[in-house]
Order: structure tokens, then C-alpha cells, then sequence
């Protein structure tokens, strides 16, 4: 799990540069783990750029409509390892697999 914050966010505006870029820039920095969540457009790009090690899914048994695909075909090449799966009693599932390198 990622540690906790210490300070506050800053309210910085968004970037405009490619988020594999700014991927690249905080994984080079010092600090932890950066979390992506409910932006199709972000999590697109950092596989197709080769800047993620590690997938964590969660299955919703539910169908709410159209949306953004997250996977438009198979994820880039490379190997996948399963680390956890997870049922829960409403129905989702959680998996979260490691890049192999």
C-alpha cells in the first residue's frame, strides 16, 4: 500500500504536457507510489508507454451503459503476474497483477 500523505496536495493546474511524460518525471523523483484512478484517457497511455508496473482492477457485476474502453485490444506486450484476488460478497472482483520484467 502506498504511505499515507504528509502534507497537503498542492493546488497546482493540471499538466498539459503527455502523461507518460509526467509518469516518467515522478517515477525518476524521490517519494512513492503514483496512483491512477477513474481517468481512461491516463490509464490508456501509461501502458502503450511502458510505464506501468502494476495493474490493480476491480469488477463491478453491473452494466451502466457506454463508456470509454480502458482495453481497446490486448495490453502491450509483455508478461503479467497475478498477485491478488479478491471476491466480494456484492459481487466485484478485485485483481491485481505485477508486470514481469
Amino acid at each position: 500500500m502506498p504511505a499515507p500523505l504528509r502534507r497537503r496536495p498542492s493546488r497546482r493546474r493540471p499538466s498539459r504536457r503527455r502523461p507518460a511524460e509526467v509518469a516518467g518525471d515522478l517515477k525518476a523523483a524521490e517519494g512513492g507510489d503514483v496512483l491512477v484512478l477513474s481517468s481512461a484517457s491516463v490509464i490508456k497511455a501509461l501502458p502503450a508507454a511502458d510505464r506501468v508496473d502494476r495493474l490493480a482492477l476491480t469488477i463491478f457485476p453491473v452494466f451502466l451503459g457506454g463508456g470509454p474502453r480502458l482495453f481497446d485490444g490486448a495490453l502491450p506486450a509483455g508478461r503479467w503476474a497475478p498477485v491478488r484476488q479478491t471476491a466480494g460478497e456484492d459481487g466485484t472482483l478485485a485483481l491485481v497483477h505485477d508486470r514481469v520484467r
